[in-house]
């Protein structure tokens, strides 16, 4: 079986550092950027966190206050009323 196209997939490109130096300083490029990446991200984390712990509490809060205005909630406001029915 034979590549229809053979000049897609059939090369590679590896870089490879060639010398100690350069091996060295590509790790300490790489370390940079994580320890960057961790600085961007951690506070990012945390902002998200705070954020739907606040949007929690916002929508529990207001399902607590919109339960307690139903009827025979705490604040419904009705006074404990007798039905008479008429057809009796």
């Amino acid at each position: 079986m034979t590549n229809p196209n053979p000049h897609l997939g059939s090369r590679s490109v590896q870089i490879k550092a060639s010398g100690p130096i350069a091996q060295i300083l590509s790790i300490l490029i790489l370390l940079a950027l994580i320890v960057i990446g961790f600085i961007i991200f951690i506070p990012l984390a945390i902002i998200v966190i705070v954020l739907a712990l606040l949007l929690f509490g916002y929508f529990k809060i207001k399902r607590l206050f919109a339960k307690s205005h139903a009827p025979n909630g705490p604040l419904d406001g009705r006074r404990n009323v007798r039905v008479i029915d008429r057809d009796e």
